[in-house]
């Protein structure tokens, strides 16, 4: 489904060249469980984030379901982040001003679906994870544990064939 090869990653600043990473080969099937270990700054994120499709590569091919990526737009990748992609950030990515429901709905609203059909899929991850009684709660007033939470809640009611979860259960 998902497959690199020879993918590189470089930053440029100021002159100088920067890699994240180089040479990556990997293949990812549906159903597949994989954990991407490393030392800190060693380019895990910088991966995670070419695979998601939110940072370009400079060397190499992605392969989704066979087809190279390499050529794709910035509303080719767009799209495959919608229809294939749902991201669990580091630092959680949510909307602080938000309660928990509004958090995970967002998600599904982003995606095209209209308010009124996702009351109770939101509720229902929600619940899944634990979260009911703070539903209305506003993010800004949760623990890192519970925004960890939501941001699992995010990812799971999107539906999508992969998951990216860097570092997961860490708390910033």
């Amino acid at each position: 489904m998902l497959e690199l090869k020879n993918v590189s990653k470089f930053y440029y600043n100021n002159g100088i060249i920067a890699s994240g990473f180089t040479k990556v080969n990997l293949k990812f099937n549906i159903g597949e469980f994989v954990v991407i270990t490393g030392e800190s700054g060693s380019g895990k994120s910088t991966l995670l984030n070419v695979i998601s499709g939110l940072d370009s590569y400079e060397e190499g091919e992605m392969y989704i379901n066979g087809k190279e990526t390499s050529h794709y737009t910035e509303k080719d990748f767009e799209e495959y982040r919608r229809k294939y992609i749902a991201n669990i950030f580091q630092n959680f990515n949510l909307v602080n001003s938000y309660t928990v429901y509004q958090n995970v709905e967002l998600v599904l609203l982003l995606n095209g679906y209209k308010k009124k059909d996702v009351k109770n899929k939101v509720l229902d991850m929600i619940d899944q994870v634990g979260l009911t009684k703070f539903k209305n709660t506003k993010v800004a007033k949760l623990s890192g544990g519970q925004k960890q939470r939501v941001a699992i809640a995010r990812a799971m009611v999107k539906e999508t064939p992969i998951i990216v979860a860097d570092e997961p259960t860490r708390e910033p």
